[in-house]
Order: C-alpha cells, then structure tokens, then sequence
C-alpha cells in the first residue's frame, strides 16, 4: 500500500473484503447507502448555490446541478450550520497538532471548505466510506485543478505514480490515528455503521467505546435521527426502507436522552444533546435567521419544524479543553396524558386528501364544504380549485367542478378563511396562491342547487373591474358524476382559449373570462354536476367592495364571524404577508355595509396560524407562531364590547401548537392537533374557560394502517362529542408527502369525563 498523503492530506479508508463482484444481500445494501451520497450532495450543491452557506467546492462533486425545494434547502442547510458550528469549535479549542476524523463523509467537500479558509495548518484529515465512493472521490479530485491545490504535496505524488487516495484497513487507520493526541470524530451518517461492517468493530458503539478510550484529548460529533414513534418519525423511517436504507439505531436510541446516556455509558466523560430546532433557535444568531428567511419564498414552517425535531446532535468530550455548549438544554419532560381519544374512519367513504385548505359548513348544517389547499386530483399532487362537499351525516364526499381562470379569480387559495353568512353564503378572506402572491380580493360564495329555476344564463361580474356582461344559452354545459377519488380537472387544464373566445362571449363549455359562469344563472355562477347524492352543483363568486380600514393582504391569519348587537361582524387577526413572519392586527368587518374597522388593541401581539373561536360576545384566540418563529401556549380573549384583549391565565402547562383547529363547547375551549418544537405532539387539550384548567390528551399515531398528522387540516363539531377532520398533512422533507386519509371521527367524549 502507498504511504500516506501529507500531514494535512485526507485519507479515506475500507474494509479488505470490499471488493466482491457477487451481489450479496450486504452488497446491495451497501449500494443503497452510497446511493444517499448521490442524492445528498446535489441537495447541498443546491443548498449553496441559492446562498444558505457559503462552500464554493460542493458543485466540483457534482455532474449535474439540480434546484431543490426550499424545505430541503433549509434541511441541509441547518446540517451545514452544525457541522461547521462544532468543526471551528474544536479547532479554535486545540490551535495545535490535531485530527479530524469523517465518518461517512461520501463527497463532502469540508476539507477543501476549511483548508482554503486556512484553519487546517496544523490537522491531519481523515475521511472513512465505502471504496466504490473513495475511489470515485479520488477521481473527481484527480482532475479538478482547484481541488488539487489544496492538497500539499500531490503534484510530486503524482509524479511518482502515486495514488491521491490511500487505501487502508481499519487496523491501520487506527494506528495512524492513535500518534495523535487531540482529534474530533464527526460521523456524518450513521447508515454508514450500521449498514458497513468495519472489522473489527462490529457496530457503531463498539466505534463510539473505542474512540472514548482511544485517546486522552477526543471529541464525538454524531448527526442522527431520533423520535421513530411518532407519525413523522414513521414516516421518516419507512422511506428508509424504501430506498434500502433503513435507520438501524433510531428504535435502540429513540429520544435525546438515550443518544445522551449512550456516550455516558461508553465511557465518555460529557455528552450534551440537543435536537436541530435548539441548535437553531439559541446557537443561530438571529441576524443569520433574518438572512435565511430572506434568500426564498418560505411557508412549510410544520415540516421545518418537525424534520428538525426529528434530528439532534450530540457532542461528547474527555477533553477539559473543549467547551460546553449544550449542558444547559435540558430533558424535554414528557407531558402526562389522561389517555388517548379514539379515532374511526367510515367503511366506502370518498377519501378528501388535502392540506391548508379552509372548510366551512353551510346553512342545511349537513354539508362542509372545502376550498383549495394542497392534495390528491385524478391521482396527482396539486394545488386544488375544485371544491369538495362532504355529507356529515354519510361522510360521503363529491366536488363542485369550478370553471373560472384561477389567474382572474382567487378561488384557488391556500392558508385562507371560509366565514358562513346570515344569508347562507359564504366569505373567502386572505389567503395566498403561492408564497409571494397573496390574495387580494374578498369573494362571496353562493351555492346553487341541480336544478336551475331556467335554462337561461345570465352572467354578470365585478370581479376586477368587468360588469354586466350578458350572455343566454339554451343549453347548460353536459355534465357527469364526479368523486373525489376520480376527479379529471386540474386548474392546470383550465387555459385562456377555453375561458374566452375572440368576441368575449363564452366559449363551448359556457364558461366566461372574468366571470364565474358555466350553465347557471345569476351574477358569476358556475355550474356544475355535483355527483351522485350531491345537493350542490355549481358555485357563484362575486367580488365584494369594501371600504374602511381595510387589512393588508395576508394569509395564516384567524377569522370568525361574530353576532353583536344586531350586527355580523367578522372579526380578524395577525397572520402573515410576503415580508412579515407575524403580524399584531385586528379589524372588524361588518358584513352588511362591508365596512372593516382597525381595533386599536394589539393585546395577542404578532402571531400566526393560531385559532379564532366565539364565546358569548368574545373571542378566544389560541396558540399561533410569532415574529421569531416560536410556537406558542398564550390564550386571548377580544371582547366585542369593550375592543380590548386580556390574557386568560390557564392554571396548568399548556402545550405550545400552532396549525391547529379550536371550537368551544359549553364552556370547554377544544384545540385539535398542531405543531410545536417539543417532543410531545400536540393531541386534543381541553381548556376549561370558567376554571382556566387544562387537560391534554393524546390521539393515535395512525388509525387502521394510516398515518394521521394532525396540522393543515380542518375540523367540524358534529355533536354527540365527535369531531369531524377533513385533510391534514405535509410535505415530509425529501421523504415525501403525507395526506391524511380522510374524513375520520374523533371522539372526545374523554374530554368530560364521559366513558
């Protein structure tokens, strides 16, 4: 074997028994594992190019450039962040002779990073990975002048016919290593232990002991996945599987605590944890979060949040030279729960797969009606225009075909409210089309029944400025049975051709540009079959003018419609814009005049996602997220009264949650679901508003063989202590998209002491 490279060289190591060509079961696993370094350094490749973190070497390891969501982007990002956090932390403890040891480091591109920063005078860098990855590595650097730079040495290597790469038994490396004194590990994946027998340590913490006792001077830095019981953590696991990696620790070391006594137990004198929400919150500066929150547009906050709830670090030292950094963080407590609330789908019922859409049910007191969101269409994922009515006495669901330009008509919103009216139509408020498109217009919604009082269509608008355009027909547009599992219109088939003809009349589906309208009658209808069963077949929309102190456009926020002294007013609060995280407003909109009045109190502060719920003449305001991105426990009650907010002081521990659901019940405030950084999901807790007494209970982590994530979705009271979800769900990271399979029932009747 070649000597190894220069004092501050990297040399990556294997096993000797690497090279079979047979494709074992061992084999095809290890393919699998070095599959996840393909994928991963594109992801980071991207990361960087969009200006998370600053690495210009990442794009020398990559053939082929891919942009990635915004959710992955922060992912690795926040991965990044950590490495370098705690690599630094380290050089700067030991200035002096020291090693790094990678393991698992695939094509990362840390070594050149820090050598052309110039902190790696005096470090002997090691990489460890599989050979197919080293070798390919070694070739990469081979012919990349930048990267041969910074290695001393290799020219004169090269001459002499000399590989880049050294390969090495682990017997071997370890002897090498052990000359030094001071030396930090960082395992950057932990598949790389799990699925890799290196001889002859057997398993990861046969490595995790050695190290601790290896060497006087040594610091551990291990990334890995934790909380595998929860629906996220399920989730997270069975893509694993899928790809034919699974995560072989995370059952063995499931929370921060066990990872924490792992070390303890192995003989390392300290070991902190934390997860990656702690990392990010008090070891990111906040100007850094400001940065961050500046590169994208960014609205998965739930899915950012539990992918770093799902991940920690720990660092365990015997070096007294190496500072404490996370000894101060603590053991989440887990919060006791009275018990766990039922749970019940309904046999043959039409499965409504959405989330961030907005429900509301209508006048008849059977039927809930969903607009937009995100979900399942003709066995696709998009942004849904379509509405869906779901019968709560059946549980039996159809859709509203909606034929209108969804870049006229904002009728497809995500993160919206839906306010029924006294006269039984409804009010869309606020909502957003993409992250940086907010809604603009306040549309009234009026439901029309199968069977039209004349084949006549009338369709007049004033939906951006276009009035009384009118059009007869003697024949409505054909129409056929629709179910939400076999829906075949997509906003994204909805064209201009089709919407409008040259001389401004409706084309053959009868439908008109700027104007809901396709074989109804009336201002702005839309009509359509409503499938079998279905009560509604078309839809109106009409732009409401308002006048007033009106809010700016927003979505996140919470809305309700409140009866005070003879008047409708729809009461509004905070949300989010394009700009803000978190706003501190209140109107008033009284829905006759359609005049909105500003509320002068800012009692709740800036929060969003956060729940609006009628009391008598108050509204409760629950939970929510505020300017920094922290969920929270605080309940609000607006008197309409008085316009003032006062701060109700609940006597027990209540969990922090934001994209929730609330409905009061007697004097019971009910909060559904939701998200927050602890690790205790939220469940039902049941806050008495007489007492201030708080009670919370779990909900199952799945129902048959679902997965319920219970954040994004709606929910209806239906009475007889039962509570109807509609959707729910998520984009999980790069492990793909969650719906939830609804409708399902919960039953509460826990919840007051009923069995």
């Amino acid at each position: 074997m070649a000597a190894p490279m220069a004092q501050t060289g990297s040399v990556h190591t294997s096993s000797k028994n690497a090279d079979k060509k047979t494709k074992t079961c061992k084999s095809r696993r290890e393919t699998a594992v070095q599959g996840t370094n393909d994928s991963s350094i594109v992801s980071k490749c991207s990361m960087a190019a969009v200006g998370y973190f600053s690495d210009p070497y990442l794009h020398c390891f990559v053939s082929k450039t891919t942009r990635r969501s915004p959710l992955i982007h922060r992912g690795y990002y926040i991965r990044a962040k950590a490495v370098d956090f705690f690599l630094k932390k380290f050089l700067t403890s030991y200035p002096e002779k020291n090693q790094i040891v990678s393991l698992g480091a695939g094509f990362d591109s840390t070594y050149f990073r820090l050598r052309s920063e110039g902190v790696l005078s005096s470090t002997s860098f090691y990489e460890v990975d599989f050979p197919d990855v080293v070798q390919r590595k070694n070739s990469l650097i081979q012919n990349n002048k930048d990267l041969q730079k910074l290695i001393p040495g290799l020219q004169s290597q090269g001459e002499k016919g000399n590989p880049l790469i050294d390969l090495y038994t682990v017997d071997q490396l370890l002897f090498a290593m052990v000359n030094w004194n001071s030396m930090i590990i960082f395992l950057q994946s932990s598949l790389i232990l799990t699925c890799f027998l290196i001889t002859p340590l057997h398993h990861s913490s046969a490595v995790v002991k050695w190290a601790g006792e290896a060497f006087s001077e040594a610091v551990f830095v291990l990334y890995e996945q934790i909380n595998p019981n929860d629906a996220f953590g399920k989730f997270m696991q069975k893509h694993f599987q899928l790809i034919g990696s699974p995560l072989k620790c995370i059952n063995a070391f499931p929370t921060l605590c066990d990872q924490r006594d792992r070390f303890l137990k192995l003989g390392w004198s300290r070991s902190e944890v934390a997860d990656m929400n702690y990392f990010y919150r008090e070891l990111v500066p906040p100007d850094e979060h400001h940065r961050v929150e500046s590169l994208e547009p960014f609205d998965e906050y739930e899915e950012w949040h539990l992918k770093c709830s799902h991940y920690m670090v720990v660092v365990a030292s015997n070096a007294s030279g190496f500072p404490s950094v996370l000894s101060d963080i603590g053991t989440p407590t887990e919060t006791d729960s009275p018990g766990c609330l039922p749970v019940e789908g309904r046999a043959g019922c039409d499965l409504v797969k959405r989330f961030g859409h907005s429900s509301v049910m209508l006048r008849d007191k059977h039927s809930l009606v969903s607009f937009g969101g995100f979900g399942e269409e003709a066995g696709k994922h998009c942004r849904i225009l379509d509405l869906t009515v779901t019968d709560i006495w059946t549980l039996q669901s159809y859709v509203v075909p909606v034929k209108v330009n969804p870049r006229e008509v904002q009728v497809s919103r995500m993160h919206d409210q839906s306010i029924l009216l006294r006269d039984g139509s409804v009010l869309l408020v606020g909502g957003r089309t993409s992250p940086i498109h907010m809604c603009t217009q306040v549309l009234k919604v009026e439901f029309s029944s199968k069977d039209p009082p004349s084949s006549a269509l009338i369709c007049t608008s004033e939906i951006q400025g276009e009035h009384n355009t009118e059009i007869s027909s003697d024949q409505r547009p054909s129409s056929r049975p629709h179910s939400v599992n076999s829906v075949n219109h997509r906003p994204s088939e909805i064209s201009e051709n089709r919407l409008m003809n040259s001389n401004n009349k409706c084309a053959d589906n009868g439908a008109c540009d700027r104007c809901a309208c396709g074989g109804g009658s009336g201002e702005g209808a839309v009509r359509g079959d409503g499938g079998q069963g279905g009560q509604y077949s078309g839809v109106r929309f009409q732009e409401m003018k308002t006048s007033g102190d009106s809010p700016s456009p927003r979505w996140r926020h919470a809305a309700v419609l409140i009866h005070y002294e003879g008047r409708d007013l729809l009461y509004l609060h905070g949300g989010r814009t394009d700009k803000e995280l978190a706003l501190d407003d209140s109107y008033l909109l009284d829905t006759q005049t359609f005049t909105w009045t500003k509320t002068e109190d800012k009692g709740p502060g800036r929060r969003q996602s956060h729940t609006a719920s009628v009391w008598g003449d108050h509204v409760i305001i629950a939970g929510g997220m505020d300017q920094g991105l922290r969920p929270l426990a605080s309940v609000f009650m607006f008197s309409v009264h008085t316009r003032q907010h006062t701060l109700l002081q609940v006597q027990e521990s209540l969990l922090p949650r934001y994209s929730h659901t609330a409905h009061v019940i007697d004097n019971q405030l009910i909060l559904v679901g939701g998200v927050n950084v602890n690790h205790s999901v939220p469940g039902v807790a049941v806050i008495d508003i007489d007492s201030k007494k708080v009670r919370e209970f779990s909900i199952p982590v799945e129902y048959g063989e679902q997965l319920l994530m219970l954040h994004k979705h709606t929910s209806c009271y239906l009475g007889n202590n039962r509570i109807l979800v509609i959707g729910g769900g998520g984009n999980c990271f790069s492990f793909g998209t969650h719906l939830n399979c609804s409708p399902f029932e919960i039953d509460i009747s826990q919840c007051f002491g009923e069995k």
